[in-house]
């Protein structure tokens, strides 16, 4: 008798919840297992994002959010803004990656091979079409496809970071 009572008891109290909250939407980024913080790498890099000189307005708000977004996620970053100063940092620093933009990807291929650090320059790929990723693919080695997603930020990073650490592990 005490069972049936108390298994009455649970089924009304389970029956009258309200599991609406439970199935609430969330934002992605907040879910366990997802987002930057959730995302940690296991090889930080000194990435330097590269946004040109003569960038338009939604560029430049860009990579400040791009920069906190990355350190959230472990890495090093910093922003800079034209050719010259892109040159001094690669001088001053030693950086892993240099993220940029497809379209000035090629003309940034000589000041990261002077530098001393000799980053893996990452690409990044906007409003382009299918067969300008296969080219830009076939290219760079490493290429961010989609510039608004986080997960393809850190997925090139992560795939350059691994291929850098198995180079100098030969090395030495």
């Amino acid at each position: 008798m005490r069972r049936v009572i108390l298994a009455s008891a649970i089924l009304t109290v389970i029956l009258t919840m309200d599991f609406t909250a439970a199935f609430a939407c969330g934002d992605k980024t907040l879910r366990i297992g997802r987002g930057a913080r959730f995302r940690r790498t296991g090889h930080a890099a000194a990435i330097l994002i590269y946004v040109p000189s003569d960038a338009a307005a939604v560029a430049v708000q860009r990579a400040p959010r791009l920069q906190s977004f990355l350190k959230n996620a472990g890495h090093k970053a910093l922003v800079v803004q034209g050719r010259e100063r892109l040159g001094e940092a690669l001088e001053s620093g030693r950086y892993d990656l240099v993220l940029g933009n497809l379209v000035e990807a090629a003309g940034l291929q000589k000041p990261i091979e002077s530098s001393s650090s000799k980053p893996t320059l990452v690409p990044i790929v906007s409003k382009a079409t299918k067969a300008e990723v296969i080219a830009a693919q076939k290219q760079y080695r490493y290429l961010v496809k989609d510039a608004n997603s986080g997960d393809d930020y850190l997925n090139a990073i992560e795939e350059a970071m691994r291929s850098r650490i198995r180079i100098l592990a030969k090395k030495v």
